[in-house]
């Protein structure tokens, strides 16, 4: 079965958002294929001490996949792979810590254990991402990891690495487009923008509660990054608003997030949870707890932010992943209820949706993390870990044939 390249033709002014540079594909999915799609695991390399892949992955502008690796023990380190779809090689890129010896850099006794972020590519057409390490850290926000983290980026030309910055914050989040990169800290949403072509690094903060961090934040084709605030309200409880900064790291609005938390403690929250683009140029997010947002930019003013309901047709749901689905309003994505994941296919124009439990086939203690990447074949990639059958974690991809869904 093969997918078709969706046409773009007739996108509103904002712009069409590049294949390269927004991560995905807007490629249709067949009109006779029902149900949930064939799920592949792919056998990851081995890392020593490797366990899980946080929701760090990307595509560069030669449809090949990146993932981040993440360690587990303190003083180890997290590792960079590249896979090409069309042969299914995988390469190892390096370590985090053996990057920070080369360039003289490793404190004494430093790790970096995780590659958390997304991998993205800058209009420059190098990946960039970001490290950190969680030894020392403090849940309830008082204290950030000792090693902190780092922004990277890798020329694809050499395959070297460039380290970017050093921060203070655990670097959990990279996103961005064009020319404007940025990186989200903990504790307290510290955002980091790096600009390519000047090289100039910005910092602002946007402000959190106690031990929460969002997973991901969103950036549109203007540069706008769009971050979470949580506060506690004038009643004790927590909430949250959606806080627009423009390409210059200007507050330019703020919209409130009825449906951030829910009944778990801030710190348990991952807020938002799934991203995508649509072809049109809107952005698309679900949270912790499963609602679907929708970001329209409007030119140089502030976007418009609105909710539109539950991903998952029965409600509330952890949603981890999303996909577009053609150039038209449908996507796809992962949700999970206890033990149970779901194929979910949503209309974000006529709110319609459905919903197929995902074949895990023999996998144990399985979590799949967040995602958003597509290869040039339509092919969607869902990440996480799995039990490794000795009492401990593995990490996991399970790759995902072209995608159920009308096409538009």
């Amino acid at each position: 079965m093969v997918c078709s390249v969706a046409s773009i033709a007739g996108a509103r002014s904002i712009g069409v958002p590049s294949v390269v540079l927004s991560g995905t594909t807007f490629i249709d999915a067949p009109a006779d294929l029902l149900g949930a799609p064939h799920v592949r695991e792919l056998s990851v390399p081995r890392i020593l001490d490797g366990n899980a892949i946080w929701g760090a992955t990307g595509r560069d502008a030669r449809g090949h996949i990146w993932f981040g690796v993440s360690a587990w023990s303190p003083g180890m380190s997290a590792h960079l792979f590249e896979y090409q779809p069309v042969v299914g090689h995988w390469h190892d890129r390096g370590g985090v810590l053996d990057q920070l010896e080369r360039l003289g850099l490793r404190r004494d006794g430093e790790g970096q254990i995780k590659i958390h972020s997304k991998i993205v590519t800058g209009d420059d057409g190098q990946l960039y991402f970001a490290s950190s390490d969680e030894q020392g850290e403090r849940e309830d926000g008082s204290a950030p990891p000792r090693w902190g983290g780092h922004l990277w980026r890798i020329d694809l030309r050499t395959n070297d690495w460039e380290h970017l910055a050093a921060t203070r914050e655990g670097l959990v989040a990279v996103n961005g487009y064009g020319r404007h990169l940025y990186a989200l800290g903990y504790w307290n949403h510290v955002l980091y923008q790096y600009d390519t072509a000047h090289r100039t690094l910005l910092k602002a903060t946007v402000g959190s509660i106690g031990g929460h961090v969002s997973r991901n934040f969103l950036v549109d084709a203007r540069g706008h990054a769009y971050v979470p605030r949580t506060r506690q309200s004038l009643e004790g409880t927590a909430a949250a608003e959606l806080v627009e900064y423009d390409a210059q790291l200007r507050e330019i609005g703020a919209t409130s997030l009825a449906h951030y938390f829910g009944d778990e403690s801030p710190g348990a929250n991952h807020g938002i949870t799934g991203l995508t683009w649509l072809a049109d140029g809107r952005l698309l997010f679900t949270t912790h707890i499963g609602q679907l947002y929708e970001i329209d930019p409007r030119g140089e003013q502030p976007a418009t932010v609105r909710a539109l309901g539950w991903f998952h047709p029965e409600g509330e749901r952890y949603a981890p992943s999303l996909f577009p689905l053609g150039a038209g309003t449908r996507i796809g994505g992962i949700t999970q209820s206890g033990s149970r994941f779901d194929w979910v296919v949503r209309d974000v124009r006529s709110g319609t949706a459905s919903a197929h439990r995902i074949d895990t086939g023999n996998l144990q203690n399985v979590l799949l993390y967040g995602s958003m990447t597509r290869d040039d074949a339509g092919r969607a990639y869902l990440v996480g870990w799995a039990s490794d059958g000795a009492g401990g974690q593995r990490p996991l991809v399970l790759q995902l044939g072209c995608l159920p869904g009308t096409v538009d």
